[in-house]
């Protein structure tokens, strides 16, 4: 098991999906921070305003948030409270790591599921901004890529706490449980 995750860790794949977010999240801030700069400059030196432009600022936003929080759970760097894994064995560290591991893959998958939904449902309708008139699917496609790839990376870290868990004591009984 853990071979397998060292093969999807290693594959063209995973290093495709980290720089495309990488890159995404980069266009995203900059556009972001250009266009609010661009607003603030027309609205109270220029006495103007740009027509809709919120929108596009929530659009990108959107994009810009869900690709950062898959990036989040890919870099391990998302939000947790980790004081009960402190109080616990090495052994029981793992096996609730696999734990949570599992339940936020089951979450992921289950949300990225709603989004697919939730996408359908704006394709087939087809609301729109009231401003500009932008489809709406375009800022809830970020919400379905966005879980996604939460999912994907979830199932990845619970195979590799699973494999760490089921092989515990038989390798290294001296090192820490990581997760």
């Amino acid at each position: 098991m853990l071979a397998l995750v060292e093969k999807i860790k290693n594959s063209p794949l995973w290093r495709g999906l980290i720089r495309f977010q990488q890159v995404l999240m980069v266009l995203t801030s900059v556009f972001v921070v250009l266009i609010m700069c661009f607003e603030v400059l027309l609205r109270y030196v220029f006495k103007s305003d740009l027509f809709g432009i919120e929108e596009i600022v929530v659009i990108a936003a959107f994009w810009l948030y869900l690709i950062g929080s898959s990036y989040g759970v890919y870099d391990k760097s998302h939000v947790k409270a980790d004081i009960i894994p402190q109080l616990l064995t090495l052994r029981a560290q793992a096996f609730l790591s696999v734990l949570v591991r599992l339940t936020m893959t089951v979450l992921c998958v289950v949300f990225s599921w709603w989004a697919v939904d939730m996408v359908l449902y704006s394709i087939e309708w087809m609301p729109r901004t009231t401003g500009l008139r932008i489809p709406i699917f375009i800022s809830q496609v970020s919400i379905l890529v966005g879980y996604i790839l939460m999912s994907f990376y979830s199932l990845v870290y619970f195979l590799e706490d699973l494999g760490k868990f089921l092989s515990f004591g038989k390798e290294d009984k001296k090192g820490a449980f990581t997760s």
